[in-house]
C-alpha cells in the first residue's frame, strides 16, 4: 500500500503542523509515502495524475473541497482511491463520507477502511463530487474566494447573510430529464450526495451512490421564512418545506440562466458566459477510502 499527500499549505494554518503529523502516524510503520504541497489553484489535480501516474495506490488531499475537488478529478476512472483529511470551511464531500471530522480519526481511517465507489457528476464536462448551483450560493461563493485574508465558516456566513438581503433572483428554466420548469429562486443546486457542506443537509434523499443527480430549488420569500427553516435545513427535513423548497432527481439535468452567470462545483466558481449549464452523471466513477456507511445513514 502507498499513499501520496497533497496539503493545501492554508489549510495547515488552521490545523497545526499536517506534515509533521502524518510523518508521526507513519513512522515505524511499513507503508510507502510522500508529502506535496500545493502552490496554487489546480495545482492539487497535476500533483494527484502524477501521484496515479507513479503507481501510488491511495492519493490523499488534506484540505478543502475545493483541494479535494481537483485531488479527485484525475482519479475518476482510476484504480487509485481517494483519501480525505477534512481541513476546510465546510467539508462537504468528507460529511457525505461520513468521516470524522477530527484530523487524527480521518488519519487513522485511511489505513483501516476500504475503498468504495462514488458517483461523480459533470457541468459541462467539469466533474464535481458533492455540490454544483447557480443562484445565491454561487455568488457566495466567488465572494467568498476572493477573499484574501481570514477564512472559515464565520466569514462565509457574513457573506452569505449580506447576499440574501439584496440577491434578486432571475428566471430559471430547468430540465431534468426532459422535464421543464420555470423557476424564480434563491437557490438553484445540484447535489450528488446529501450535504452541502457545513453540516447543511440540502438534499436528504440523494446518495452518493445511486447513479442520480439531485435538483433542488429554495424560493424567494421573506427573512423570517428563510430563517424558519434553518432548523429544517440542518435537521435533514427541508424536503417537508414544500412551502419554499422543490425538489427532482435525473440523470441529466440542464439550466438555462438566460445570461452570463456564476456557478460553482463543490464551492470552486467558475462563470458561464451563455449562462447555459448542462450537468450529467458519472456512477460508480471514483473510489473512495471511507466508513461503510451504515443502514441508518441510507
Amino acid at each position: 500500500m502507498s499513499y501520496f499527500f497533497i496539503i493545501n499549505p492554508n489549510a495547515g494554518r488552521r490545523y497545526g503542523n499536517i506534515r509533521e503529523r502524518i510523518e508521526r502516524f507513519f513512522s515505524g510503520r511499513k507503508l510507502k509515502f510522500e508529502i506535496e504541497f500545493t502552490r496554487q489553484r489546480e495545482h492539487a489535480s497535476e500533483l494527484s495524475s502524477r501521484a496515479a501516474m507513479n503507481g501510488f495506490s491511495r492519493i490523499v488531499a488534506a484540505g478543502g473541497d475545493g483541494t479535494i475537488r481537483e485531488a479527485a478529478i484525475p482519479l475518476i476512472g482510476k484504480s487509485a482511491a481517494l483519501g480525505i483529511l477534512p481541513c476546510g470551511s465546510g467539508n462537504g464531500l468528507a460529511r457525505n463520507l461520513y468521516i470524522p471530522l477530527d484530523f487524527d480519526t480521518a488519519l487513522e481511517g485511511l489505513v483501516k477502511w476500504e475503498p468504495r465507489k462514488v458517483d461523480a457528476g459533470l457541468a459541462d464536462g467539469r466533474p464535481f463530487f458533492c455540490a454544483a448551483g447557480a443562484g445565491l450560493d454561487a455568488e457566495v461563493a466567488h465572494d467568498f474566494n476572493s477573499l484574501s485574508g481570514r477564512r472559515g465558516i464565520l466569514p462565509y456566513v457574513w457573506h452569505a447573510a449580506r447576499r440574501v438581503l439584496a440577491y434578486q433572483p432571475a428566471p430559471v428554466t430547468v430540465s431534468i430529464d426532459g422535464v421543464r420548469m420555470e423557476l424564480l429562486a434563491l437557490v438553484n443546486a445540484v447535489l450528488n450526495g446529501v450535504q452541502y457542506g457545513g453540516g447543511a443537509r440540502m438534499a436528504p434523499g440523494a446518495y452518493l451512490d445511486d447513479g442520480l443527480l439531485d435538483f433542488v430549488s429554495v424560493k424567494k420569500t421573506s427573512l423570517p421564512r428563510l430563517l424558519a427553516a434553518v432548523p429544517a435545513l440542518f435537521g435533514g427535513s427541508l424536503d417537508k418545506r414544500a412551502d419554499i423548497y422543490t425538489t427532482r432527481q435525473g440523470k441529466i439535468i440542464e439550466l438555462d440562466c438566460a445570461g452570463g452567470t456564476w456557478y460553482h462545483l463543490d464551492g470552486e466558481d467558475f462563470y458561464s458566459q451563455d449562462g447555459k449549464i448542462k450537468f450529467t452523471v458519472l456512477p460508480s466513477a471514483l473510489n473512495v477510502i471511507a466508513p461503510k456507511p451504515s443502514l441508518q445513514d441510507r
